[in-house]
């Protein structure tokens, strides 16, 4: 086989894959240029998902004409130019290769204004550069970037529909915005407004963002601030009263950089503990402001990963901020009043219409059951009626519906529910419900308490503090991960404080040899978590603690005495934060004065 060396064209193409992989890169890359460039406002646009045409035009400093035809070039930047300056970056970008890989697989037309100088352009065609040309904008710069992978059609066979790529590039501008919410942002997808941001608070950029695709209460977010010796944090956070099913909306900035960071994912998480029912994550937008010189963000060719030389510090500050600075509220079942009517009651209760004619019902011989698509069939006919009699008789419906309306809501309250309850004051036990509830009440306060979290929770408090150890007569032999097998080497204290003893017998294999005597029957499930955790002692304490607490507790179903259901209600009205050892909330209030209304007494 002889060695040869590629045609630079086809290097060129198999360095711009790395970088670039679809449109959405492309529109990271030129908004990274853009904010580098110091501008107010950036305006992007896709046609055809960006396979078509990309551009994104910026206010900002502009481009000197002399600088044009080094744009494209290999490694060509005005950001770096010494290896210390990797280590104290300043900027988004940094590498000199994103426009050198754009304009390898699209045809890119650059024109831009430079501090009053005439304006200029170059185009570059997969690869080819043209001289330079002039004309430009009036200020700042425009990249028109078109027929994007044109000459690689093997590449455009695995984008998606034209309107999924316009959605991620949307996305990726959306991303970029809330780093740098003093800057407004549009996005057009084929010549329609999708995206417009104006320039605010971080907080309002943040809610703005969410306002585009969640139903968010403004109210239930929060700002958090934390500040130590070389770095700062700020976060919007939700309250416990809003979560989801995935962590897909805790978002991590490092330097205003967007990373992908499963640790510090993990540190949002661990945070929140048992604020949130197991299995559900919040929305936070965490903000890192790090001494440049401790995090290298070139490890990775989409800059989408990072090194933090602190990244422990970091991590436990992440967990102590939220941990302090979010409160739990207890959640009842309270009426809400309903500002949107459905599609049904606005029908019911819409205004006559302009010809002065209203619907009123009618026996129909040919549909006896009144059902049909038209109004004839639905059984109406038609009597003149010159106004309605009540010149407020859409308000009143309206209110009239709205009054008979409950749900239950989780929303923060402005009082800790739970704190206000006296320990002093008796309750009164009076049932079970479903096998699941029990119930009591306190003063004009009904409490609906879910038995087995509620006896999980006492028995997790429990083994807390009993660390009776008993030796195994045969241990237990399991493997793990690297990274497993490394923090166990390091932090095996971790586990011996806790009345765990293991033994590494070879790499990547261990045996368990004594367990705290309440774990004497769960030890396949104490070794399965070993095998699965390598993170924050506390959390290491918590999972196997809840484990135990979990096995042995009164199960849902289970038929509970009236004796052992007074005694577990004592437990827990004498608790200072009801929740399950996997941060479910296992108390439900009810007010007696919101049962009258519900019932009409009041």
């Amino acid at each position: 086989m002889n060695i040869k060396r590629l045609d630079p064209l086809v290097a060129q193409r198999i360095a711009a894959g790395e970088v670039i992989e679809r449109p959405a890169s492309v529109m990271r890359e030129l908004i990274d240029n853009a904010l580098d460039a110091n501008s107010k406002s950036i305006t992007a646009s896709v046609v055809e998902g960006g396979l078509e045409e990309i551009t994104v035009i910026d206010d900002g400093d502009g481009i000197a004409e002399e600088d044009l035809p080094l744009l494209c070039e290999s490694h060509a930047t005005s950001k770096v130019s010494s290896l210390d300056d990797l280590y104290q970056l300043s900027t988004m970008g940094f590498r000199g290769e994103a426009l050198y890989s754009i304009a390898a697989v699209s045809k890119i037309t650059i024109a831009s204004r430079y501090k009053g100088a005439s304006p200029a352009s170059i185009t570059i065609d997969n690869g080819h550069k043209n001289p330079v040309m002039p004309g430009g904008p009036d200020r700042g710069t425009k990249v028109s970037v078109e027929n994007l992978f044109k000459e690689i059609p093997a590449r455009r066979q695995f984008l998606k529909r034209p309107s999924t790529e316009a959605t991620m590039c949307k996305n990726i501008l959306l991303e970029k915005s809330l780093a740098f919410p003093k800057r407004s942002f549009k996005f057009y997808t084929d010549g329609k407004l999708r995206l417009d941001l104006n320039a605010t608070s971080r907080k309002e950029r943040v809610l703005d963002a969410l306002a585009t695709s969640q139903n968010i209460i403004p109210s239930e977010m929060l700002e958090l601030h934390e500040t130590a010796a070389r770095f700062s944090l700020y976060a919007v956070c939700s309250s416990p009263a809003i979560f989801r099913s995935d962590r897909s909306h805790i978002k991590i900035y490092i330097n205003d950089r967007p990373i992908e960071d499963y640790a510090l994912v993990q540190a949002v998480t661990y945070g929140y503990g048992e604020l949130l029912p197991g299995g559900s994550f919040p929305y936070c937008y965490l903000f890192i402001t790090v001494d440049p010189t401790l995090v290298d963000f070139n490890i990775h060719p989409t800059k989408r990963e990072a090194k933090l030389r602190n990244k422990a510090e970091i991590h436990h500050q992440i967990v102590s901020m939220i941990a302090s600075q979010i409160k739990r509220t207890l959640p009842r079942l309270i009426k809400e009043v309903q500002t949107n009517l459905t599609e049904t009651e606005q029908n019911l209760f819409s205004s006559p219409n302009t010809s002065g004619f209203s619907p009123s019902p009618s026996y129909d011989s040919s549909n006896s059951q009144g059902l049909g698509s038209s109004s004839h069939e639905k059984g109406y006919s038609y009597t003149h009626q010159n106004k309605p009699s009540d010149p407020l008789w859409f308000q009143k419906a309206k209110e009239a519906l709205q009054e008979n309306r409950m749900e239950t809501s989780r929303r923060s309250e402005e009082v800790d529910i739970w704190a206000e309850q006296t320990q002093e004051e008796s309750f009164v036990y009076l049932g079970q419900a479903f096998n699941l509830f029990l119930i009591a009440q306190k003063g004009d306060e009904l409490f609906l308490v879910d038995q087995h979290a509620a006896h999980e929770r006492i028995l997790f408090d429990a083994v807390r503090l009993r660390q009776e150890v008993q030796a195994l007569m045969i241990p237990v032999e399991f493997e793990v991960e690297r990274d497993v097998d490394a923090y166990l080497q390091e932090r095996l204290d971790v586990y011996l404080n806790l009345g765990i003893k293991l033994e590494r017998k070879e790499p990547l294999e261990w045996q368990l040899l004594a367990i705290p005597a309440m774990y004497k029957s769960i030890e396949k499930e104490v070794v399965s978590f070993i095998q699965g955790h390598a993170g924050d002692a506390k959390e290491i304490e918590k999972g196997l603690y809840a484990i135990v607490a979990c096995h042995a507790a009164i199960k849902s179903g289970d038929n509970v005495d009236r004796t052992t259901a007074i005694e577990l209600l004592k437990k827990v009205f004498a608790l200072e934060d009801p929740t399950c050892p996997h941060g479910r909330t296992f108390v439900v209030r009810l007010n007696k004065d919101e049962l009258a209304r519900a019932v009409g007494r009041t």
